[in-house]
């Protein structure tokens, strides 16, 4: 089960989140929904609620910055700095290669039970996936580069990342699309066609 995924920037400097999504809740905030009394006040249910998408806000972000800090130090230790990367990747040079890495986060930091994150990053679009620590990784790393695919298909987002803020409803339709509610599926050929012939005839209605 994929928890959440985010996209976001890479360059050195603050890091910013351009999406994210989450699928579920984790065991605290549904702890916090149920034990609330079914007469809770409106109000007292608004300030919940703001409260969670303040607090996954600030995971999403605490994320990112643990992925842009990683491609970072790659980069540094490949001898090419970001900025040089997405110069060669601007004119298409055929050397420029994404970068991926996974690393554990432990319970509580940020999430309430631990996970792991498969990132995949290139010029300054880094795109992750926030897993339960139990999940098939190799499949994880499989739907996260479909993931980097079809978004560069369809937004050139590895290329221009601020067409994701632009274009949220097609980011969203790809990502629901390639992870329904945050389920890992395993894809062939056969389906993978599929779903790209869906994906265009959505896409290109909106």
């Amino acid at each position: 089960m994929v928890y959440a995924f985010i996209a976001h920037s890479l360059l050195p400097g603050t890091c910013r989140v351009l999406y994210s999504t989450t699928f579920g809740l984790e065991d605290s905030q549904t702890v916090n929904y149920i034990s609330r009394p079914s007469d809770v006040d409106s109000e007292s249910k608004h300030d919940t609620g703001k409260d969670c998408r303040v607090e996954r806000k600030e995971q999403m972000s605490s994320v990112a910055r643990q992925v842009q800090s990683e491609f970072s130090f790659r980069k540094a230790v490949l001898g090419c700095s970001v900025e040089d990367d997405m110069l060669r990747h601007s004119i298409e040079d055929p050397t420029v290669k994404s970068i991926s890495g996974c690393f554990r986060l432990p319970a509580g930091d940020p999430f309430v039970t631990e996970k792991i994150v498969l990132w995949q990053g290139i010029g300054n679009l880094g795109l992750s996936l926030v897993c339960e620590k139990y999940e098939n990784r190799l499949q994880a790393e499989a739907i996260l580069k479909l993931l980097a695919r079809y978004l560069q298909e369809h937004l050139k987002a590895l290329d221009q990342p601020q067409e994701i803020l632009l274009k949220m409803d097609k980011v969203a339709a790809i990502v629901h699309h390639i992870l329904p509610q945050g389920q890992l599926l395993f894809m062939n050929n056969t389906v993978v066609k599929q779903i790209e012939k869906e994906l265009d005839n959505m896409i290109n209605s909106k």
